[in-house]
């Protein structure tokens, strides 16, 4: 089976400091027949490391716009959370002589989240799921300490392994993130979103730490009972609707994806708090 053919020339710098290039597919990408950005894998001469390549797949404004935001936020986790294991860690960047924008990340082996969701819902693995959550809350955090709000997390941009028994999550694809230090001074915002994992306040107001309660709302469900609810409306609603869930689960999630942001936990950590206390409830003595 052929790979996807190079969409640059690899004699051209900086590409000639990497070999092993590869396009991703679509269905590792995540992305559809028209992305936003093209996916490359790659090792790197100097350092042996492999990388991720994220090029825009044309020129032009919005999608320069796109990349850059990710490349300017990440910038910023780098710089203050170096020791994170949570988030990509950028190689370089640039533009391409033709215009478009070219990142290079350290590329993980972690799949999305999206791969280990079946067409059923799975009881005996609701203990995994609230980990899973628990550990991409505590990855959230981290970067609402920043004051960086990623916006569009869904099961696509969180990397999930397991590792001697305990989850192992990444957040990638911060295209769509929210930075205060830059975006309430007047950098232009207009972020791509996922339907039905992003808040829906998003375009009316600036964004908080609530848009990204409401979206972990959304993938900790779809995790618990696949991705059907997604063809038939708003999570609030299908959660609602959900009768195997247990009440004081439906109960948190209900006001994680609430509509309004008034109505929702207040932050990452309020909702990671009242799930850990479930969690407990359910699975006594785990510590």
């Amino acid at each position: 089976m052929s790979r996807p053919a190079l969409d640059f020339d690899p004699s051209q710098e900086p590409f000639t400091h990497y070999t092993a290039l590869q396009r991703l597919s679509s269905d590792r990408s995540g992305h559809g027949s028209a992305p936003r950005h093209l996916l490359y894998v790659a090792r790197d001469k100097r350092t042996n490391v492999r990388v991720l390549f994220k090029l825009t797949a044309k020129p032009g404004l919005i999608y320069q716009q796109n990349l850059l935001n990710e490349i300017a936020t990440l910038t910023t986790i780098n710089r203050e959370l170096p020791r994170s294991h949570y988030f990509p860690l950028i190689s370089e960047h640039g533009h391409l002589k033709d215009g478009r924008v070219l990142l290079v990340i350290s590329l993980f082996d972690e799949f999305p989240l999206a791969t280990s969701i079946g067409a059923e819902r799975v009881p005996g693995k609701l203990v995994a799921h609230l980990r899973t959550a628990l550990e991409v809350a505590r990855a959230l955090d981290e970067l609402h300490g920043l004051g960086i709000f990623h916006v569009d997390l869904n099961t696509m941009n969180v990397l999930y392994r397991l590792e001697r028994g305990a989850p192992v999550v990444r957040i990638v694809d911060f295209e769509s993130s929210y930075e205060r230090a830059r975006h309430e001074h007047g950098t232009s915002y207009n972020p791509p979103t996922t339907a039905g994992f992003s808040a829906p306040e998003l375009g009316t107001q600036a964004p908080d730490a609530r848009v990204d309660v409401y979206s972990l709302g959304a993938v900790l469900y779809t995790l618990i009972a696949g991705y059907q609810w997604t063809w038939s409306g708003p999570p609030d609603e299908a959660v609602a609707k959900d009768g195997e869930l247990d009440p004081e689960l439906a109960a948190i999630l209900r006001k994680a994806v609430a509509p309004s942001p008034a109505a929702r936990y207040p932050s990452v950590d309020a909702f990671r708090t009242a799930l850990d206390a479930h969690l407990d409830r359910i699975w006594p003595g785990r510590r």
